[in-house]
């Protein structure tokens, strides 16, 4: 009695097509992009990037999300380590500086939520995040979509900039 019952359900089983959910992709400008400095001399650079959710993703989980922005570096050690962390407090582009409005001078992040990069030295790379836990923390929470801050995550004697001409830095993202 028991293989009358279990072969029919396999057969189901077996007969029942198989879906497959094709991944979707989309790209999101950053909204604003702005360079804070401890002082004007300083090599302590953070730079804030800000990207809205578009409401395609509300009520989802995205399976990979990265930032990428061009950049150019000179320094003594021929490359320059950085890190990407989620920004904990409301910001905004026109008043943001290395006090302003944060409770800890250079920003206040989340040291758990944190990625690292190295750039070789030269002009026209590229630096990419994986920023997967970052976007799906903002789409669980939107409130606390307050965008990324990369930073130097050594001291480096040298210059790091964002490549305008690449455009604004994007975040793409699969879901």
């Amino acid at each position: 009695m028991k293989c009358t019952v279990v072969l029919p359900l396999l057969v189901l089983l077996v007969v029942l097509p198989l879906t497959t959910v094709e991944a979707r992709e989309l790209f999101v400008n950053a909204t604003d992009v702005v360079v804070i400095r401890s002082s004007v001399a300083s090599q302590d650079v953070r730079f804030l990037i800000k990207f809205p959710l578009p409401e395609v993703l509300t009520g989802k989980s995205v399976d990979f999300a990265r930032v990428e922005f061009g950049a150019g570096c000179k320094g003594a050690r021929g490359v320059v380590s950085l890190e990407a962390f989620r920004v904990t407090t409301a910001w905004n582009a026109v008043s943001v500086n290395w006090t302003q409005p944060w409770r800890k001078a250079g920003g206040d992040w989340d040291s758990d939520m944190s990625m690292d990069w190295v750039v070789p030295a030269g002009e026209g790379k590229t630096v990419h995040f994986d920023v997967t836990d970052f976007v799906n923390g903002w789409l669980k929470e939107p409130s606390s979509n307050f965008g990324i801050l990369v930073k130097v995550s050594e001291p480096f004697m040298g210059t790091f900039s964002t490549a305008a001409a690449q455009g604004l830095p994007k975040l793409r993202v699969l879901y």
